[in-house]
């Protein structure tokens, strides 16, 4: 256990989880990098130590749908590391399902990976957060990413659009109860598709917005920070764009 500042990403991979773990990581971090997937993870951390070889990077092969699993998964990090001061939720099944068509299953595993597995961790980082909060040079967040999935949902990606709502709405009730004990919680709403090329809407942009929220004071917090426009990419949807 060392003591630099310690962030948490769960639902770590290639686009958006490894370009916030580098920027925490250039930034003195030590990062814990949490997903299903043992082998990209593996990848992921191998890519987010160049950032910085001199802080602690380590993996969590863990299902994040699996509340049980997820929970010992944290702990294990609380173990390893110590106390997080910015935790980061970034689980999304981005998947076609309709209503009539895609059975309740896959609405349930959505639901356990996206929202469930929200609620274990805002709920193991809530002590850890507030206990941070009003120590000297100390930000204290709990971030997520969103879209305008959550009030301008898409027919064809149903559960996700579903997923995405319940996701807006525990983090504004994680806010109502914890902002008043210091702990900034805040999203990032993606507006479209997250494209390496893109001018806009890259993992890169995305993470700086991140670390921008994180790093706010709280007489200054904002609740969202917007990348790119959601309005524009139903348009060129609708237009076949």
């Amino acid at each position: 256990m060392s003591n630099k500042k310690v962030a948490v990403i769960l639902g770590s991979g290639p686009g958006i989880g490894v370009a916030t773990g580098s920027l925490f990581a250039s930034k003195g971090f030590d990062v814990a990098l949490l997903s299903r997937n043992a082998e990209r993870l593996d990848q992921d951390v191998a890519r987010v130590k160049k950032a910085n070889t001199n802080v602690k990077i380590q993996a969590y092969p863990v299902d994040l749908g699996d509340h049980n699993a997820l929970a010992l998964a944290l702990g294990k990090v609380e173990a390893d590391f110590g106390p997080p001061e910015v935790v980061y939720y970034n689980a999304a099944r981005v998947a076609p399902s309709k209503i009539g068509q895609t059975g309740p299953d896959f609405v349930l595993e959505d639901f356990k990976s996206m929202t469930l597995g929200l609620w274990v961790a805002a709920s193991w980082a809530l002590p850890h957060l507030t206990a941070a909060a009003g120590k000297s040079d100390s930000h204290p967040s709990f971030l997520f990413t969103n879209s305008g999935l959550w009030d301008r949902p898409i027919a064809d990606f149903a559960s996700l659009s579903l997923q995405k709502a319940a996701q807006y709405n525990l983090m504004l009730s994680y806010k109502q109860q914890v902002e008043p004990k210091g702990v900034h919680v805040a999203g990032v709403n993606i507006g479209g598709l997250v494209n390496e090329e893109d001018p806009v809407i890259n993992p890169k942009n995305i993470a700086q917005a991140l670390f921008d929220l994180y790093r706010q004071d709280q007489p200054n917090w904002q609740w969202e920070s917007k990348v790119g426009d959601w309005d524009e990419f139903l348009r060129k949807m609708a237009g076949g764009q």
